[in-house]
């Protein structure tokens, strides 16, 4: 699969590979990143799954995809991912997993239809105190110094940020911002996380940002759990 600006090389099918009937392929892991890979070597490079080999040494496969129910001790979730519009290796998979309970469909197509039917949006961003409403006003409520420390970090060398905290690059005064609210509920960030992982996170999900006040352009809603449904 390339993807060019376009859709010309996208969705034309790749040719099969010479001598792919002989060959093998072993996956080290079978978190999504095996799976994907496993499913992308039978559809494009049209091996046959017999050929295929993922070890996992854990007893179920999955790796960190959560919202797994397990009858021995319940329900259990990590943590969910934020699936946007531009998870473009995802949904190229999706539309050719077939979907279990919509018929004629693709996964792809269910997780489509369901969010255009039923966009995600937080009426109530978040909450403090055991319940008490954070009040944002949809607002980032970043001060002038704020801002100016969030850019700076955003045009930081790499080299500048290795073995570097949050806390080392940011004050305070951009830790009472709603920005910083929004960001750390929504992506699981901790004051003394790795200051490069921020930086490095910053253009990555420059597509949500302008969502941030209410989950807006995340896709997150889905027919079946996480684990279940990938």
């Amino acid at each position: 699969m390339n993807y060019t600006n376009g859709n010309y090389e996208a969705f034309a099918r790749p040719r099969k590979p010479k001598g792919v009937e002989e060959k093998q392929a072993w996956l080290v892991g079978g978190g999504l990143a095996s799976l994907a890979a496993a499913a992308f070597l039978v559809r494009d490079a049209q091996m046959d799954g017999s050929r295929i080999h993922i070890l996992e040494e854990a007893e179920l496969p999955g790796g960190a995809c959560d919202g797994l129910l397990r009858p021995d001790i319940g329900f259990v979730i990590r943590g969910g991912r934020e699936m946007e519009n531009h998870y473009e290796c995802l949904w190229d998979l999706f539309r050719s997993v077939p979907s279990l309970e919509v018929p004629d469909a693709s996964v792809l197509d269910e997780f489509y239809w369901l969010n255009h039917d039923d966009p995600n949006y937080s009426m109530n961003r978040a909450i403090l105190e055991r319940g008490k409403s954070a009040d944002t006003k949809n607002r980032f409520d970043l001060s002038d110094d704020a801002a100016m420390e969030l850019m700076k970090l955003f045009f930081t060398l790499d080299e500048a940020l290795y073995n570097k905290t949050i806390d080392d690059v940011l004050s305070d005064e951009f830790y009472q911002s709603n920005f910083w609210l929004y960001w750390q509920t929504m992506f699981a960030f901790e004051t003394w996380h790795s200051a490069l992982e921020m930086k490095l996170s910053l253009p990555y999900k420059m597509a949500l940002h302008a969502g941030l006040d209410a989950v807006r352009g995340t896709t997150l809603e889905e027919l079946l759990a996480q684990y279940d449904l990938i």
